[in-house]
């Protein structure tokens, strides 16, 4: 009997957040809820941190309601990941308030919580993934790989062992948020995993920066993985996961068994094809293989970001030198990996360092509480020359030793007392015009209904005309201007 290999969806949070700025509104998500619903997906990932933080400041909606809406529509598991300690923010939120973010995700709708940190420093995670346990959701943790000195095989066995220990974790996850698993490093890495930790599930998240997915997929399902995690195109490949039409047929050709409704894929596909023309979003593209970014391995979302902010101040030509740059401080730091938000504080580091000529005459603040321990305990040392000018170099109202800090939940309960925990905890992450922007919205309700497929098609053919300067547009309720640029 074939092995059966189950997808885990994560279009609605990582596809959108590697391609589109993570810009999806929850209306564009809705139409395709029940096809999403027959997709014979094993799990629906469908928000996280970052979600959370482009709801509120950029779509001006509640991502709660986000939650509510989709699990009225979809039966599946939902699945979300924490950032570290840092609940909604980039710096270490206070114990207490990470420990009501995992008891609302529990709460909302949520059925799978799993979180990361960047060091594997658990005490960062378990007050949080516990919180969620007591609540009634699964848990699971990422082991975050990287290629470096530090990121051998028997580190992850050790890291596994760790978080089944001290938190009872239900399932474990490869994730390679930077792409540079190899087939070649699958073949170890994962049999040494699976005997460690015996018939709990693994899973294996890539992204697919330099086109190694699809046959490291294949080789680490032979291996023993167990889960998949995919996209469905056109919210997939470039800096985002591999699609899961791909990833399906290869799986299929090798003789696995996926439970997938091809049909409701192809729906999904259709809707968010019509979406990225639509909106003028990009749609993922395969990757060129790149050598050099086993050196810096900078995720695409940052890279892509470096690369925009080096062009607005006519300073492109040096993006090679950062990139540079950005692998020798990720060595002087200790082999930190590139996951937010260390690798947005290496990229500013390496352009401070290649623009500036002198390594580390200008020091964010954030780095300097990385090199002294704020984020957590450093799998390896750093540099102790580096630290040393950091320390002199970085502000001087930072100190040197890392403070404790105080509780915030009863004070915030004391702040707002008609409100719910819920509403509370968007109130303490975010400024105050942001929340009652977001807060008081109108109703989230469905985008119109899906164009015809001719129609998309008329549309497409009229874009590239280059005759006129407008086109008005009309389909029953629907009005379309397009004006040349």
């Amino acid at each position: 009997m074939a092995r059966t290999i189950r997808i885990v969806d994560t279009t609605l949070r990582d596809g959108h957040q590697c391609l589109w700025a993570t810009r999806m509104p929850t209306a564009m998500m809705l139409p395709v809820a029940d096809a999403f619903d027959r997709s014979g997906f094993w799990v629906v990932e469908m928000i996280g941190a970052v979600q959370f933080d482009a709801c509120m400041r950029f779509i001006g909606e509640n991502p709660w309601t986000r939650i509510r809406e989709l699990r009225r529509r979809i039966s599946q598991p939902f699945q979300t990941i924490m950032r570290s300690n840092c609940a909604l923010n980039f710096d270490r939120q206070p114990v207490d308030i990470n420990e009501l973010w995992g008891e609302l995700l529990a709460r909302s709708g949520v059925d799978r919580v799993y979180a990361f940190d960047g060091l594997h420093d658990y005490d960062n995670t378990i007050p949080q993934l516990l919180s969620a346990k007591a609540h009634g959701a699964k848990i699971g943790h990422w082991l975050l790989f990287s290629e470096s000195p530090v990121h051998t095989d028997e580190l992850y066995v050790q890291k596994a062992r760790e978080i089944i220990d001290r938190a009872g974790v239900d399932e474990l996850i490869i994730e390679d948020a930077s792409g540079v698993l190899t087939p070649e490093r699958a073949a170890t890495l994962v049999p040494a995993l699976k005997k460690e930790i015996g018939d709990m599930p693994l899973g294996l998240h890539m992204h697919s920066l330099v086109s190694l997915p699809q046959r490291t997929y294949l080789e680490a399902v032979k291996h023993g993985v167990d889960n998949l995690y995919c996209c469905v195109w056109p919210v997939a490949d470039g800096n985002a996961p591999p699609a899961v039409q791909t990833t399906v047929k290869n799986l299929r050709y090798a003789g696995y068994d996926v439970e997938v409704n091809d049909q409701a894929v192809e729906e999904i596909s259709r809707h968010f094809e019509e979406q990225a023309f639509l909106h003028d979003k990009p749609i993922g593209e395969v990757q060129d293989f790149d050598l050099a970014h086993f050196d810096h391995q900078i995720p695409g979302g940052v890279l892509s970001n470096l690369s925009s902010q080096l062009r607005e101040v006519g300073l492109e030509h040096k993006l090679p030198d950062v990139l540079e740059e950005c692998g020798r401080v990720r060595e002087d730091l200790g082999w930190p990996i590139q996951v937010t938000p260390f690798a947005q504080f290496l990229a500013v580091q390496g352009t401070f360092n290649a623009i500036h000529g002198e390594r580390y005459s200008v020091v964010p603040d954030e780095v300097k509480k990385y090199a002294l321990g704020y984020f957590g305990r450093h799998l390896a040392p750093v540099d102790q020359n580096v630290l040393d000018r950091i320390v002199e170099r970085g502000s001087k109202t930072i100190p040197l030793e890392v403070p404790e800090l105080e509780p915030a939940v009863d004070r915030l309960r004391k702040r707002y007392p008609d409100l719910s925990d819920g509403e509370r905890f968007l109130r303490y992450s975010f400024p105050e015009e942001i929340s009652e922007a977001a807060l008081s919205g109108p109703p989230i309700a469905p985008l119109p209904p899906i164009l015809s497929p001719s129609f998309v098609e008329l549309l497409k053919s009229l874009r590239n005309m280059r005759a006129g300067t407008h086109v008005f547009i009309q389909q029953g309720d629907v009005e379309i201007t397009m004006e040349a640029r």
